[in-house]
């Protein structure tokens, strides 16, 4: 009879926990897991007990689901020689004590991740020699004593990462003998001690990843011989002496994300076992050429992210095992010939978004089993005969993003295992059939160039995509030997109709033709495998798939489909998804779709339907995955209309003028899994009718009423989203029934004024919470206490003025917190302080004018702050003091006039918004943070000075009285700033810009130049994309010493005193895709000339002159020829009269 009742308390409590008395608990099997609350054992703390009556062998302990502040001493006083794994992660444990385990001599486990530990004492596992595993990552440990593991002569593992460790003390490891796992990672590391690691004989695998470490010392892995793995990715490293690395069973090191310029001729000298080599993300400008010397076993080394501008020819001379070489993101202007000769076994090899004009022939030669090879995002012009030449494996070619025009017959002929070739965003308008046709290639891509014709005749050919080119038709016999086609995309052309060289495709299956201008789906013949059609954005009228019998997949969205016959999908039984969004079909469109019951996946939003009817779906299944009604004129939903679809994924019926769902409208609905009735037109006046099984709901309305019942036996919800709801506040017991619930939005109520403590008592499972924009002036202490899952939680635009210390006191596992907008004008000293896993806080537009210091004292986890839209005049050096982690700072809109020197001089911030402050000058080489911001925002101050670090990566300036900008730069230490935004200063020349070598986009407009120096500018700013000199007073070009601009591909010199276009002055910057020119002193100029200057012309603006209209048709005329556009500008000064 015992064993009966005790399979049944097994049954209830999922294992074999039980508790007979509220502070016993009882466990008789060898896996026991015991739920254990704060309050139970803060109250029977003396008398709490843990029976654990396995008949043989140990014990494992797990607290699943606990809320503790320590483990229960009895816990190991009782059973320290039955328990050898303790299993505790995720319980709210705050502290351990010296004490803790000094009775747990069987415990081999232990397991505390994802606790809130901040301190882990001396001699506390002295007596637990047997432990072999430890985890306590993820807590907010910040100290741990020099002798905490004293004694674990068995420990083979310990994990210690994702918490706050400053500092580890130079005896923490001593002893540990056996340890062969040791993860450190994500921590607040900067400096670690000579030998602290001596004793770890057995030590395997070292992470150090995710710290602030700045330098490596030759002593630092002394007596780490069996090392074979050590992860140092993401630190501050700058410095590595020579036998560092003296490793010899090193596999793998990770270097990755530092600051690396320089290596040592002799780092790798010993680490002769290295078989993965990672130094991405540094700044490494050279290699020696005997750096890799010994490393025979390398087979991956990653390279990419640096600054190297050349390789020496003998950089990888013995690196014969080499697999995979990584080498994107350089600055590689040309291979040398042999560079890669000796890496016979290499595979892979990435060179893509480099420098590289073009490919010589040989460099490839020996590289016979290389089968992927990427050189997208390259400035290569051309490809000769036999420059892939060697590559006899090669089955993955990307050239994208190059500035090839023509591809000339025997180019890939040579390697006949080319499966796929990628030649998007290049600018061919020639493919000669021959360069193709000698391939047996499956997978092409000529998408994004500026090809008119194509014959192709790979019958090897499954996937062809020739999206955004310039095709009006193609040939009736273009594809006419594609016989293994099945997937073809020709989206963003100028077809007029589904050409019938496609039609003719035999085991075509999928087929794209979106944004051109085709009118019907009709075809003479074929298409008979076609199983998706996408025909978006055309100029179709009517529904006609008929002919189309094995059709899964329509988009026929964006369209001006009036026409849809009854009987138009009676021949497509195996519909599944229809798209008829964004047309003109009127309601109630029924009986269209009974012969479609595997329609599960149909859209009509945006259509005028204005009415369904219990005829309207009938046909579609059971189950519907998706039904859209959204902004389709409907006001109510007339009766039984889905009576026969039981269960739906997501039904949308947003943007609609629905004022209540009524008794019947969801009869025979009985699970809606995303039910949208969003942004409704019409105050919502009763919505007490939706399915039991719904599990989320959406709905938002100028005013919607919510009944007390609404959420009655919805036991599924899982996200409720309300807003215009007015009520000043809700029943008890309205979250009773939703256990599930998880994610909660009462957003524009204006009628919730005040949130009482017991709010939330029954929805104590919600993790994001929203509640921006209602009338809040009132939030209770412990209103949130019951959420100890919250993770989010917006508050903004709420007229709150204040906060109660404590109320966030229970919610410490938020990790973003919005208080935007809620008039606050201070913040009480420790409000925050239980929020040590906050990422981001915005406490912006509000009236906050000062801020105590040790506001953030607790904030080690925030790397996102908000602050913008205040009025604060000054910030104290030690405010931000403990944001250790905050990477992005939003000062902008207050009234700052200074920063302080010591200001985030600890922080590795990354990007910082001071905008519209009362700064006059601004030294960011004075700062804590120079070498480390990359992002900088100082718009709309007053200044008249401005001297900036290399480092700054984007720099906004806008609306200040500048006339230059000094920045701190070297030959060693260049500028890296790639983005000015100078617009609207007092800048009369370019002298200030041309130092920034780096730089892709300049705005520069609203300053005062008399004179644009392109010259200066194409021979100085070599990587230029793109350059705004509009409303700048320009009167003349100067274009001495002018050199090929490549880079540039975007111009506007619009609005300023040019008397005429003269194109030989930009003849230089060939590769122009957009020229705007309009509001110079000249109307008209030779469109042919521009077009034959700019081949790659896409677009002019035009706005500020008052062209005549004679001359804007010659213009239209000869644009559509050549596939480009004008346009003007809607904020124009001068309106173009129409020219009809």
């Amino acid at each position: 009879m015992g064993r009966v009742n005790l399979s049944l308390r097994l049954a209830f409590c999922v294992l074999l926990a039980t508790c007979f008395a509220s502070n016993v608990h009882e466990c008789d099997d060898n896996d026991c897991r015991f739920k254990l609350q704060l309050a139970e054992i803060d109250e029977n703390w003396n008398s709490t007990k843990f029976l654990l009556t396995a008949e043989s062998g140990l014990v494992t302990v797990e607290l699943y689901g606990s809320a503790l502040s320590t483990i229960p001493p009895s816990l190991f006083a009782d059973n320290g020689h039955k328990i050898n794994e303790l299993l505790a992660s995720s319980s709210g444990v705050q502290t351990v004590y010296v004490d803790t385990f000094a009775q747990a001599y069987a415990l081999e486990k232990l397991d505390f991740d994802r606790n809130n530990i901040k301190e882990l004492p001396s001699y506390m596992f002295v007596n637990a020699t047997n432990l072999t595993s430890i985890r306590i990552r993820s807590n907010q440990l910040r100290d741990v004593g020099e002798f905490t593991f004293q004694g674990l002569i068995n420990l083979e593992n310990l994990q210690l990462g994702h918490n706050h460790i400053r500092k580890l003390p130079p005896k923490l490891f001593a002893g540990l003998r056996r340890l062969s796992s040791l993860g450190i990672f994500q921590n607040r590391l900067a400096e670690l001690e000579d030998d602290l690691f001596a004793d770890l004989r057995e030590l395997k695998d070292l992470d150090l990843s995710y710290n602030k470490i700045e330098t490596l010392s030759n002593n630092l892995f002394v007596g780490t011989p069996q090392l074979q793995e050590l992860d140092l990715r993401d630190n501050r490293i700058a410095d590595v002496e020579n036998g560092t690395f003296s490793l010899p069973k090193l596999t793998k090191l990770d270097l990755s994300q530092n600051r690396l310029k320089h290596l040592p001729k002799e780092l790798f000298r010993k680490t002769v076992s290295l078989e993965h080599l990672l130094l991405r993300n540094n700044l490494i400008e050279q290699l020696n050429p005997d750096l890799f010397k010994t490393l025979y076993r390398l087979k991956k080394l990653q390279l990419e992210h640096n600054k190297l501008q050349m390789l020496d020819a003998a950089i990888f001379k013995t690196l014969r095992n080499l697999g995979h070489l990584s080498l994107e993101n350089n600055q590689l202007r040309h291979i040398e010939s042999g560079t890669f000769d000796t890496l016979s076994n290499l595979q892979e090899l990435d060179l893509s978004h480099n420098r590289l004009t073009s490919i010589d022939r040989g460099i490839f030669w020996k590289l016979k089993y290389v089968d992927r090879l990427d050189l997208s995002d390259n400035n290569i012009k051309t490809l000769k005969p036999g420059s892939l030449d060697g590559m006899s494996f090669l089955r993955e070619l990307y050239l994208p993003g190059n500035k090839l025009r023509t591809i000339d017959g025997g180019v890939f002929c040579g390697n006949h295992e080319l499966r796929t070739l990628s030649l998007q965003r290049n600018k061919l308008t020639y493919v000669t059939p021959e360069a193709l046709n000698c391939l047996a290639i499956t997978d092409l891509d000529l998408s994004k160039n500026h090809l008119q014709s194509l014959l192709i005749s790979v019958s090897t050919l499954e996937k062809l995509d020739l999206s955004n080119n310039r095709f009006r038709n193609l040939s009736d016999d273009a594809f006419s030997n594609l016989t293994n086609l099945d997937a073809l995309t020709m989206d963003n052309n100028y077809l007029e109709a589904i050409p019938k060289t496609v039609s003719a495709l035999p085991t075509l299956v999928w087929l794209s033709l979106k944004n051109n201008k085709i009118n019907s789906t009709s075809v003479e013949s074929g298409l008979q495998s076609i199983e998706s059609l996408e025909l978006t954005n055309n100029l179709i009228t009517r529904v006609e798939l008929d002919q189309y019998h094995n059709l899964r997949n329509v988009f026929l969205d964006q369209n001006y489909i009036e026409d849809f016959p009854e009987n138009a999908l009676a021949n497509n039984k195996y519909l599944q998804t229809l798209n008829l969004a964004q047309n003109r079909l009127t309601g109630p469109l029924e009986y269209r779709f009974k012969h479609n019951e595997e329609l599960d996946d149909l859209r009509l939003d945006g259509n005028p339907l204005g009415l369904i009817t219990n005829k309207s779906f009938v046909g579609l299944g059971r189950f519907v995955r998706k039904l859209s009604l959204k902004n389709t004129n409907l006001t109510d939903l007339g009766t039984n209309s889905f009576a026969t679809n039981s269960s739906f994924n997501e039904l949308n019926l947003s943007e609609n003028y629905i004022s209540k769902i009524g008794d019947n409208d969801f009869n025979g609905v009985k699970n809606i899994y995303r039910l949208y009735l969003e942004d409704n037109r019409v105050d919502i006046q009763d919505v007490r009718s939706l399915p039991d099984g719904v599990r989320n709901v959406f709905i938002s309305a100028n005013s919607c009423v919510v009944p007390d019942t609404l959420l009655r036996n919805k036991t599924k919800l899982h996200m409720l989203r309300i807003g215009g709801a007015d009520f000043s506040t809700l029943s008890a017991g309205f979250f009773s029934d939703t256990i599930e619930l998880t994610v909660l939005h009462i957003t524009n109520n204006k009628q919730l004024r005040k949130l009482t403590s017991h709010f939330f008592k029954d929805a104590t499972q919600i993790e994001i919470l929203v509640l921006s924009n209602n009338s809040l002036s009132t939030l209770e202490p412990k209103v949130f206490d019951p959420l100890t899952e919250l993770y989010q939680v917006d508050i903004s635009r709420n007229p709150l003025v204040k906060l109660d210390k404590e109320l966030f006191n229970n919610t410490r596992k938020l990790t973003k917190l919005i208080l935007h907008n809620a008039n606050l004008t201070n913040l009480p000293l420790g409000i925050f302080d239980s929020l040590e896993e906050l990422a981001t806080l915005d406490l912006g537009n509000n009236q906050l004018s000062s801020l105590p210091n040790g506001i953030f004292r607790k904030q080690y986890s925030l790397e996102t702050l908000s602050l913008q839209l205040n009025s604060i005049e000054q910030l104290d050096p030690a405010v931000f003091d403990g944001l250790s982690q905050l990477k992005t700072l939003y000062l902008g809109h207050n009234k700052l006039r200074t920063i302080h020197p010591q200001l985030l001089s600890n922080v590795v911030l990354e990007s910082l918004d001071l905008s519209y402050n009362k700064f006059v000058s601004f030294d960011l080489t004075a700062t804590g943070f120079q070498n480390t911001l990359g992002i900088l925002n100082l718009n709309g101050n007053g200044l008249t000075s401005l001297k900036i670090s290399p480092a700054l990566r984007l720099l906004e300036v806008a609306n200040n009285q500048l006339s230059s900008i000094e920045v701190n730069q070297t030959e060693e230490s260049p500028s890296n700033l790639v983005q000015l935004s100078a617009e609207r200063n007092r800048f009369t020349n370019f002298s200030s810009f041309l130092q920034f070598k780096a730089m892709k986009f300049l705005d520069a407009s609203f300053n005062d130049f008399s004179e644009l120096d392109v010259g200066s500018i194409s021979s100085q700013l070599q990587l230029l994309e793109g350059l705004n000199v509009s409303d700048s007073h320009v009167q003349r070009i100067k274009s001495d010493g002018i050199n090929e601009q490549e880079a540039l591909t975007s111009l506007d010199i619009s609005n300023n005193y040019l008397t005429s276009l003269e194109l030989d002055e930009f003849e230089k910057f060939s590769y122009l895709q957009r020229f705007v020119l309009g509001g110079n002193r000249f109307d008209t100029f030779s469109i042919s000339d521009l077009l034959a200057a700019f081949p790659d012309l896409e677009s002019i603006g035009l706005e500020g002159t008052q062209w005549k209209c004679e001359f804007l048709r010659t213009l239209e005329a000869s644009m559509k020829e050549s596939f480009t556009e004008f346009f003007f500008k809607p904020e124009g000064k001068v309106i173009q009269l129409n020219c009809i």
